[in-house]
């Protein structure tokens, strides 16, 4: 069995071919996971003015699917979009990373431990988090199970004003659940209202970007320092051509240190080409460091650095900010630490199954920042000098 690779556009190796054809089989001939109409809702909310709080887990567990942990999250994002809002003045759209975020691409095909090399954990989508041979195996039966807890999910999200949204990575899970839905047969991908493409697979040639291309939900790409203004340009001549307000976020990540520079010469021509794609600032993704410990770890002070800088950004080519796109957790996590890298600190309660998260007092505190930077009344001189300080 060879694992996924960055040439195989990070899609799973599956084993049995017979069971992948059964996985889709039924996930084809499952109910919708969310309305065509909620979509549409969801694409009408984008295309106003409004600020957008996209966050919620790094990787979805099966096993911390349950009524407690889900209201957690929603508590969490709830009390986040008020500190924006009452921040800022500006309505706000909550946006989970929730009901379907059960996969994710990895920077190398494979784990190795005491001299034990396995395929890496792709998600419960894909495999298990316990690093075993028979865990590590990819299983196509577990693209029905993220369903079903997909669906289970969405039973506890009823009445939240949540919508959700995950990263379109397996193919083989996002395809079955696409189908026509109006007269005018447009497809929906039915599996959440938003979808994102990440920056490991918006190739222009590669087959997430053509999928992306033929859904009527939202899309969003991450966009990092490698990308190029002309970039942008490819991904919205394909995705959002006819410029409707509403149809394409960029998410740019970018790591604090480039961050205003780069971000400067990308919002820079989306001014100038006057489209209507919405910009969203990820401050996570960049800034991701190894403790002495070999933990993964961010830095809250470099997070709010790069939120910053977005902001300084946006001021000074005119562009309106567009969102928020955080890792949280609504438990009281050890995974990021305030300023100083800290081992003894990430021993104490770390459990995210891939990056870490916020945790409910980092995820409030950087909530206020952004609706202090939205705010209509904020002094938009000294932001450039506090992006680049990191201050």
């Amino acid at each position: 069995m060879i694992a996924a690779t960055p040439e195989r556009d990070h899609q799973p190796d599956w084993p049995d071919g017979a069971a992948v054809r059964r996985a889709r089989d039924a996930l084809a001939g499952a109910a919708p996971l969310v309305t065509a109409p909620d979509i549409d809702r969801l694409r009408s909310r984008l295309a106003q003015p409004a600020f957008v709080l996209q966050a919620g887990d790094c990787a979805e567990t099966f096993r911390d699917n349950t009524p407690a942990s889900v209201a957690d999250r929603v508590a969490l994002l709830r009390a986040m979009a008020g500190e924006i809002a009452g921040g800022s003045g500006r309505p706000v759209v909550t946006v989970g990373r929730i009901a379907g975020q059960y996969a994710k691409p990895r920077s190398a095909p494979t784990e190795s431990r005491s001299g034990i090399t396995l395929p890496s954990y792709l998600g419960d989508a894909v495999n298990g988090e316990h690093f075993s041979a028979a865990r590590r195996i990819p299983d196509p039966r577990n693209l029905v199970h993220a369903h079903e807890h997909s669906r289970k999910t969405l039973s506890y999200l009823a009445g939240s004003g949540v919508f959700t949204s995950h990263e379109a990575l397996l193919l083989d899970y996002e395809r079955p659940q696409t189908r026509p839905a109006t007269a005018e047969g447009r497809f929906y991908d039915h599996s959440a209202h938003l979808l994102w493409i990440g920056e490991r697979t918006r190739s222009l040639t590669g087959p997430h970007i053509d999928f992306a291309a033929g859904i009527a939900n939202p899309i969003a790409v991450k966009i990092g320092p490698t990308a190029t203004p002309t970039v942008l340009t490819g991904l919205h001549a394909v995705l959002n051509p006819d410029n409707v307000p509403g149809r394409l976020a960029f998410i740019f990540r970018m790591g604090h240190r480039r961050a205003y520079d780069l971000l400067y010469a990308m919002l820079s021509r989306i001014t100038a080409e006057g489209w209507t794609d919405r910009v969203i600032c990820d401050p996570m993704h960049g800034n991701t460091v190894v403790s002495p410990a070999g933990v993964k770890t961010r830095v809250v002070t470099t997070v709010e650095a790069e939120t910053r800088a977005f902001f300084g950004a946006c001021n000074d080519t005119g562009v309106t900010p567009g969102g928020i796109h955080l890792e949280v957790s609504g438990e009281d996590v050890s995974e990021c630490v305030a300023t100083d890298i800290d081992d003894a600190y990430l021993a104490t309660d770390y459990r995210s199954a891939c990056d870490p998260r916020l945790n409910p007092g980092q995820a409030s505190r950087l909530a206020r920042l952004v609706g202090e930077l939205l705010s209509p009344h904020r002094e938009s001189t000294p932001l450039r000098e506090m992006a680049m300080s990191g201050t």
